[in-house]
This record gives structure tokens, sequence and C-alpha cells, in this order.
């Protein structure tokens, strides 16, 4: 490793000498105590250093998409309705809970105490794999133990 790192050290500062035409400077820091220059620490002088980062601007959430303006069916007899009155109602209220509940979902906060989605596919996919192994690995296990039965016996056959 200690070797990797040093051939690395090599290159940079080979490439350092080629760019600026000259050798790289030593640094000009003392050494610490216990180690010597040729330690393979890197020692950080101030003109190693970057300047600070720009002031991230904090930018406002993003509005939410204005609503879709709904638009008045034309004139429906009750003669000519599919459903009854009071089926329409019922089916228009569901279905507005259910957008109410979408919506409400969407401006929930994660935290990190639930469960990940990763957690969630797994518990969802548990049982179709299950079904599918069931339904597909037998036949699949007998095919290849048949195949490499095949395998071995026309090797020793003459």
């Amino acid at each position: 490793m200690e070797d990797i790192l040093a051939s690395i050290r090599r290159i940079l500062s080979d490439d350092e000498v080629a760019a600026s035409g000259a050798a790289a400077p030593q640094s000009q820091s003392a050494p610490v105590e216990g180690r010597t220059a040729n330690d393979g620490v890197l020692v950080l002088d101030p003109a190693m250093m970057v300047s600070k980062p720009p002031e991230s601007v904090v930018s406002a959430p993003e509005p939410l998409p204005a609503p879709v303006p709904v638009v008045p069916a034309p004139a429906v007899t009750e003669q000519q309705a599919l459903v009854a009155p009071a089926a329409a109602a019922a089916a228009a209220s569901s279905v507005d809970n259910l957008v109410r509940a979408l919506a409400a979902e969407r401006t929930m906060q994660v935290h990190s105490g639930g469960p990940t989605i990763e957690d969630i596919v797994r518990e969802e996919l548990r049982p179709l794999l299950k079904e599918w192994l069931d339904a597909n690995l037998p036949p699949m296990v007998e095919r290849l133990v048949r195949v490499e039965i095949e395998r071995v016996v026309g090797r020793v056959a003459p």
C-alpha cells in the first residue's frame, strides 16, 4: 500500500515539475516530533489551502401546481345517466377522499425511523417470489440435474 502511495506521489511531483519547469517546493513547516521528511505524511502549507466556497443561496420551496379547473360536464338527464345520482355522488366522494389522501401523503415528511423503500419492496416481493419459486424451482432443478447426470454418464461411457 505504501509503495503505491509513494509511486503516486512521485508521479504527481514529476507532473508538477514538468508543469512549472522547476522543482516542487519543499514544505517549510517544521517536522512533527517523531516524524522524518520521508515518512510519507503530507503536510499542508498555506499555499495548498482552498478558498472558501461561495455561500449557498437558499431557494424558496417550489409552489404547488395550480389546480386544474373543473369543467362542468354537459347536463345529462336522469334517463340518460348510466348510474343513479346517489351512486355517482358516492363514487365522486370516494375519488375525492382518495385525492385528498394522496395529496396529504405527498406533503408528509420522511423520517429516519420508518421503513425504507427497500423494506417495503422486499415485503411486497416476498410472496410473489415464493409463488414463482414454488411453481418453477422443482422443474428447473430436475432439468439441470438430468443434464448434469447425462454429461457425467456420457463421459464415463465409451
